[in-house]
């Protein structure tokens, strides 16, 4: 059964996208420090270098800590989670110090005192978690909630006709056939209709999909030829729910329909440099003046819902094979692990 995705903490310095971010600030109020100290380069250039040499080190430190001991304040209400990232920021900034001065030589007056670096490091830390706390109220719970719900629910009108009319066609000739055709169309609207936001697993995601397929392939038969590479172990991971089905649904629209003869799909996970890859190839027949428009709005929902999810630490690829007879087109996830 699907499960909640778990409460974000705040922030999730293990996130690629909060780091940028960080980086961003910090390095913003470095040069804007720099630039007060005058017009001319070389009244801004050694504040500058100096700036860096102490912020950089001063941000890793604090993302360092704020990832690595996350799950250690997950209980905690959000002040006191406020708390504890200002403290470590002013802390960051100490040591970032400490650690500069002991490297380099700082000219008399050339450094800000350790109680200084603690201070603006305390207040970057404020500032940045006050920012990530009004980005938080922007996308949770109601704004995301509306948004997956809405991208989720993408079983469209005119598969359930279609497999409806399979269904009802089988009743008379193979009706346990039908049967199994209206239980798989069952599971697939509960899975649409499951709560927005939920986990689960690569297992429950590939019988979806398999699912999907043996409805389709009641419309299509031998022309619909499916090949499965789930490498063993990935079953119990936990993954968005929907992730696969759409895919295999946008091979199944836009390459076995396009198809007159077989068409094959492959369908993987395996686990790759520590990501987790799902992907679908299929084959295509390239028609003039068809629209690709079906194909880029079904791939930019789900883009959509994994950056929603992911922030940037997730992706979507995809594009034609080059060199392959029949041409074939491929979508691929990559998920953290």
């Amino acid at each position: 059964m699907p499960q909640p995705m778990p409460a974000p903490l705040l922030p999730d310095a293990c996130n690629a996208g909060t780091a940028i971010r960080a980086y961003i600030l910090v390095n913003a109020v470095v040069i804007l420090l720099a630039l007060a100290a005058g017009p001319r380069p070389e009244q801004w250039w050694g504040p500058l270098l100096q700036g860096v040499a102490v912020a950089e080190p001063a941000a890793a430190i604090w993302l360092s800590f704020m990832c690595l001991s996350r799950r250690s304040w997950r209980r905690l209400g959000t002040l006191w989670r406020l708390a504890v990232g200002v403290v470590a920021g002013a802390a960051s900034g100490w040591m970032a110090q400490a650690l500069v001065g002991s490297v380099l030589t700082l000219g008399e007056g050339g450094g800000l005192p350790d109680w200084r670096s603690a201070l603006v490091g305390a207040a970057l830390a404020a500032v940045f978690l006050h920012y990530l706390g009004l980005r938080a109220q922007a996308l949770t719970p109601a704004t995301v909630q509306a948004r997956l719900d809405e991208l989720q629910a993408r079983i469209r009108p005119h598969f359930l006709f279609n497999a409806l009319n399979a269904a009802s066609a089988l009743v008379r000739e193979r009706p346990q056939q039908a049967e199994q055709v209206l239980d798989d169309l069952a599971e697939l609207f509960r899975a649409t209709v499951s709560r927005p936001g939920t986990l689960s697993t690569v297992a429950e995601e590939v019988d979806l999909a398999r699912r999907y397929l043996g409805i389709e392939a009641v419309r299509f038969g031998d022309r619909m030829q499916v090949r499965w590479a789930v490498e063993p172990g990935l079953e119990g991971l936990r993954i968005p729910a929907l992730t696969l089905q759409p895919l295999v649904e946008n091979a199944v629209r836009h390459g076995v329909e396009s198809c007159a003869g077989p068409c094959l799909i492959d369908v993987w996970a395996t686990p790759r440099a520590g990501m987790l890859e799902i992907g679908v190839v299929n084959d295509y027949v390239p028609r003039e003046g068809r629209s690709g428009n079906g194909t880029r709005v079904a791939l930019s929902n789900i883009t959509q819902r994994l950056r929603l999810l992911y922030d940037i630490t997730a992706e979507l690829r995809h594009g034609r094979v080059d060199g392959l007879d029949p041409p074939r087109y491929r979508v691929r996830i990559r998920l953290p692990l």
